[in-house]
């Protein structure tokens, strides 16, 4: 299935392309009279538009990437893993961290409530605590499925796997 897809979205991807660039030259056919590759130019000329165009592609591809990177961190601030408790974090740029995903990485991780704050008399409070490590590592996995949806499927079965691992009222804690 997903060949499949894959395959449809590379042939829609053609037929774009080659009907875009046939508006194009119409475009410039129109308006200049001649067809877009008519156009006299020398060789360093072409080279010198076609790399402008390129980096200007990846440069606004760059900064598309950034603003959804920041939106997510701003919204992604807290969850519960599993059946365990609500957990609070905060982003902090760093590139070289272990748990690191595009340039930032989950600190300051703490419950959202304190357990004596969650433990009151007419209340019964169930979950459990979680390693730091596989907060981490859960958040890292999660905001890489959320920026890359196409690996966003591919890390599901993992995500359910330690969410899976996580609820303690399916078997007993792994760790």
């Amino acid at each position: 299935m997903d060949k499949m897809t894959n395959m449809k979205d590379t042939i829609k991807g053609i037929i774009i392309g080659v009907v875009s660039s046939l508006i194009a030259s119409g475009i410039i056919y129109g308006t200049t009279e001649k067809f877009l590759w008519n156009i006299q130019l020398p060789l360093w000329g072409w080279l010198v538009l076609t790399l402008v165009i390129l980096f200007a592609f990846y440069f606004i591809k760059r900064l598309i990437l950034l603003h959804k990177i920041r939106d997510i961190i701003s919204e992604y601030t807290e969850g519960a893993f599993g059946d365990s408790y609500v957990y609070t974090w905060e982003f902090k740029r760093n590139r070289k961290g272990q748990y690191s995903v595009y340039g930032y990485e989950a600190t300051k991780i703490a419950l959202k409530k304190s357990l004596a704050e969650q433990n009151n008399e007419h209340i019964f409070t169930c979950g459990h605590e979680v390693p730091e490590q596989i907060i981490k590592m859960m958040i890292q996995l999660t905001l890489m499925s959320m920026i890359k949806k196409r690996l966003g499927v591919l890390l599901r079965p993992t995500l359910e796997y330690l969410h899976w691992i996580e609820n303690s009222q399916c078997h007993k804690l792994l760790h």
